[in-house]
């Protein structure tokens, strides 16, 4: 059974497809979006996470941290990066919650629980669960078992995709995903590079080949003023 990692899951959803759903978030993106709701999201990995504005200077994550990684500077209570393994023990013992973890690992077995205490909202909304990240396609093993626990368990499932992900991987998820929602950027491909960090032809591409396959398919555009929503990006 294949472990993941995700960083929340979000209850009592209206915006993630049709009915009430559950919103799981998965942890890795390869993009990285100039305005990025979750930044937190980009790293596959469980970070800590410091918020600054947060912080009262009382120093017990300095005191906590084992290997000396945390010091006080004019920006706070700063981690070196190239010290820090990650251990969460600052974020235990902060009061103010300036530090927190982000992510955990977590099997199959115990999502799916998780999932299954929102069943009785799930049959009388028309509703489910959502994938979404991150991007739920960067753990394709751990998003294939899930879905396909999902399917066994006749619980409706959306991926919510960014689209840039290998073909192998998303002809693994497709047939087990009930409605994709691709959340398509822009369409020039230099700007998409230039605010994306990653060019679009494979987004275009995979679009394309969900489409011709008949997989149900929900195409969004998150329009951000000054970048996208101008009428040639509306319009190609």
């Amino acid at each position: 059974m294949n472990g993941g990692v995700i960083f929340d899951i979000k209850r009592y959803s209206i915006h993630d497809g049709p009915g009430i759903r559950t919103t799981v978030f998965l942890k890795g993106c390869p993009l990285s979006c100039w305005w990025c709701h979750n930044p937190e999201s980009q790293s596959a990995f469980t970070e800590v996470v410091y918020r600054p504005d947060r912080c009262i200077g009382c120093g017990a994550c300095e005191g906590a941290c084992p290997v000396g990684a945390i010091a006080l500077t004019q920006r706070g209570y700063v981690a070196d990066p190239d010290r820090c393994t990650g251990c969460g023990r600052c974020a235990e013992v902060c009061p103010a919650e300036a530090r927190e973890m982000v992510g955990r690992g977590i099997t199959v077995k115990d999502l799916v629980k998780e999932i299954e205490k929102d069943s009785l909202f799930f049959d009388e909304s028309g509703g489910g669960v959502t994938f979404s990240g991150g991007e739920p396609l960067s753990q394709p093993a751990f998003l294939a078992e899930a879905l396909e626990a999902c399917r066994e368990r006749d619980i409706h499932t959306v991926v919510d995709t960014c689209g840039f992900a290998p073909r192998q991987a998303l002809e693994r998820i497709a047939p087990l995903t009930d409605l994709f929602l691709f959340d398509l950027k822009m369409m020039d491909p230099g700007l998409h590079k230039s605010y994306t960090g990653v060019p679009n032809d494979l987004i275009l591409s995979n679009l394309e080949w969900l489409a011709g396959q008949g997989f149900s398919l929900i195409v969004r555009v998150p329009v951000i003023p000054g970048i996208n929503d101008t009428a040639e990006n509306m319009e190609a």
